[in-house]
């Protein structure tokens, strides 16, 4: 089967669509979610990147310095990291703590990235892995749009983008926690798409669901078990001949779309950020 090393370009100023702008991306240190902050930040937004512990806090300096190297000091936008676990509803205080304290002018983008993917076999999850999934997948995205409403946080045309997985589509052995809560959230997507609005005119809210992607989180699986989930997806990648894994940049590249003006008429929508592997709504 085919492959491509990952070698992501390094970063560069692009058109400053999104100067001005506040983007509050969750687990923005690394992965898809760094990606993503890069790609917005570069664009001119200011980012709120939030991180699971302060261990991961050097990252985000790293990710400053990055946006910060590109920019001449009178133009480049505000970065600001904050712990926040998302197994825990307390740390939601300190997101709108930092959020209210560093960006009086609210906010315009979230990115709901950030996952606990616990993939135990059925018969095997413990309560740990239940509770764990249902608090950071579900209830903390949940609470979190529900202070963003209710505080009158967002400004009018908000864009909002839910992370979701092919998996939802296509279940495999360890999969059913992680599943039910991504399914969950792009149900979030759709009934937010048409809430929101009613108090952030223009705002839209989609999902994208993500294929098998380069990233640290994979990694930390073992390596048989990431050889048989390349062997089982890549083959299903329809653009590259042979097929390929995702890199953070592929997915980062269409949130970046759905956060921009362009993307105005699309909103209740799941878009496949996966290369062909899995269709929606229909079979790949």
């Amino acid at each position: 089967m085919g492959s491509a090393e990952y070698h992501p370009a390094p970063p560069k100023l692009q058109q400053q669509d999104l100067k001005g702008k506040v983007a509050l991306v969750t687990g923005a240190t690394k992965g898809i979610g760094r990606a993503i902050a890069l790609d917005l930040s570069t664009r001119g937004a200011s980012i709120l990147g939030t991180y699971s512990s302060s261990t991961s806090a050097h990252n985000f300096d790293n990710l400053f310095h990055t946006v910060n190297s590109l920019y001449s000091t009178s133009s480049t936008p505000v970065l600001h990291g904050v712990v926040a676990d998302i197994t825990s509803l307390d740390s939601i205080s300190s997101v709108i703590k930092a959020l209210s304290h560093e960006y009086p002018q609210k906010l315009d983008i979230l990115v709901l990235n950030a996952a606990y993917n616990a993939r135990p076999r059925l018969g095997t999850a413990t309560s740990s892995d239940i509770s764990n999934s249902l608090t950071g997948n579900l209830h903390w995205p949940i609470l979190l749009m529900e202070t963003l409403v209710r505080d009158q946080l967002f400004n009018p045309s908000a864009r909002v983008v839910v992370i979701s997985s092919d998996r939802v589509r296509d279940p495999s052995p360890g999969s059913s926690i992680f599943n039910a809560t991504k399914a969950g959230l792009e149900a979030l997507a759709r009934a937010w798409a048409v809430e929101l609005p009613l108090s952030c005119p223009g705002a839209t809210v989609n999902a994208v669901s993500v294929g098998l992607t380069d990233t640290p989180g994979l990694r930390v699986f073992p390596a048989a078990a990431v050889e048989a989930l390349k062997g089982q997806r890549v083959p299903k990648v329809k653009v590259v001949e042979g097929g390929r894994m995702g890199f953070p940049e592929d997915v980062a590249d269409v949130v970046g779309w759905l956060c921009s003006e362009k993307s105005r008429w699309v909103t209740g929508s799941v878009v496949a950020a996966n290369g062909g592997a899995e269709y929606v709504g229909g079979s790949s």
